[in-house]
């Protein structure tokens, strides 16, 4: 150290980037992990005693001070090669004559990545924190950098634990419902064609039971038609890539195909299926998304519905233009726990207790995409049945389809330059 005033180079805001956010340390201050109690010596003391300081105290170095100003670091090292250097006239040599380096400091309120950064940049292993107004306030070594950046990662560590804990489990369950989705898809065809194979076999054996066979046959073949379609068409609703063939279409060319449709299995129970409100009204649509979403929702309403009650298929039309279709019958209640999540993919604890599937995903997928909304409304009426909403704007609004997300590259640690 020179005689004159000492360069003192405050660590700056430069941060050393982590590959991860999680793993971040320019929180972290300097005044968190440095060491209140500092040793000095003044800068006209002998390294001799020096040496006796850093034996006593059992102390690795001392900050040098000239009056309250601190102007440089000795350490043991730095006896050790004076020693090395002067066997016999070592001890006498004063500090000032010994220190040549620059001082180097760092301000309380600067974070680790800083004080990191310096130690690095300046091959050295301590740091005195030194406040705005030049007064010593401590020091800090590179094991305490160390110490508190790997503490960090240890709590980095443990966040992503948890969080692949949480994925890994997420991932069972979405593989378990995938799979429990796949049985009940594979049991409703073979009930199909078991239906559609029995009909067949009477008709064999009764060729004048053909009037009341066809709607067994017409019912099965459609509805593993109607499955296999509402399987592929959710893959591509989900990722986008199904544009709408809009027309204008007079709502009772969509309805009235679609009532008598399920009138053909409401009558096997008695049911009646009682269409009201705006028939008339001209929909701008994709016409036969829109009448298979109105299908599943009337499959559903039979399905759900006792023996011998009605069945509600009514439509307004609001000021704004929008469409709004309910659908609403007098079977059970729907639990309110399930009625938040009964238009979810995988949703399969609803869909054994009612007979729902992935048609209901279908429909709030194929409104969405219209720009529209569904909704479960339940109990209907009277404080029984359940009803099933959804609403199309005037002028449908497709969803842009998402945007990939780029690839994650998580880097668990980056190389921290320090000195040897």
């Amino acid at each position: 150290m020179t005689d004159g005033a000492p360069d003192v180079r405050h660590a700056n805001c430069r941060a050393l980037k982590f590959g991860a956010s999680r793993f971040d340390i320019r929180g972290v201050s300097v005044a968190e992990h440095m060491s209140e109690q500092v040793w000095h010596v003044s800068v006209d003391a002998s390294l001799g005693d020096v040496a006796g300081l850093l034996a006593t105290h059992t102390i690795s170095c001392a900050v040098v001070m000239d009056g309250d100003r601190p102007v440089g670091v000795v350490s043991e090292r730095d006896v050790v090669r004076e020693c090395a250097h002067d066997p016999s006239g070592w001890a006498a040599r004063t500090v000032r004559e010994t220190t040549h380096r620059p001082l180097v400091v760092v301000e309380p309120e600067a974070s680790v990545a800083d004080a990191i950064a310096e130690i690095g940049r300046h091959g050295i292993r301590r740091l005195p924190v030194v406040s705005r107004t030049g007064q010593l306030r401590g020091i800090v070594t590179q094991t305490d950098l160390l110490r508190a950046a790997h503490a960090r990662l240890r709590e980095y560590a443990r966040d992503l634990e948890r969080i692949v804990g949480e994925r890994t489990a997420q991932l069972h369950e979405s593989e378990r419902q995938r799979n429990d989705l796949l049985d009940l898809t594979v049991h409703d065809i073979k009930n199909w064609i078991h239906a559609a194979t029995s009909a067949v076999e009477m008709l064999e054996l009764d060729a004048t039971s053909l009037d009341r066979m066809i709607p067994i046959l017409r019912h099965s073949t459609r509805s593993i038609t109607t499955l296999v379609g509402t399987i592929l068409d959710v893959n591509r609703l989900e990722s986008g890539w199904m544009p709408l063939r809009l027309n204008d279409v007079p709502w009772s060319s969509i309805c009235e195909p679609m009532v008598e449709d399920a009138a053909a299995m409401a009558r096997a129970k008695e049911l009646t299926i009682v269409a009201s409100g705006e028939m008339q009204v001209i929909v701008r649509c994709d016409q036969q998304l829109v009448e298979r979403v109105l299908l599943n929702l009337l499959d559903n309403a039979v399905s759900a519905a006792p023996r011998g009650t009605r069945i509600d298929l009514h439509t307004e039309r609001r000021n704004d233009g929008t469409l709004v279709v309910r659908i609403g019958n007098r079977g059970p209640v729907i639990p309110p726990a399930l009625l938040s999540n009964l238009f979810r993919k995988h949703q399969q604890g609803a869909d054994r207790l009612h007979g729902w599937g992935l048609g209901l995903t279908f429909c709030r997928l194929a409104i969405e995409h219209h720009g529209g909304a569904i909704r479960a409304i339940s109990p209907y009426i009277d404080e029984e049945g359940a009803a099933f909403e959804f609403t199309l704007p005037r002028e449908p609004m497709p969803r842009a389809a998402p945007t990939p997300a780029p690839p994650v590259r998580v880097q668990v640690a980056s190389e921290i330059a320090l000195a040897s």
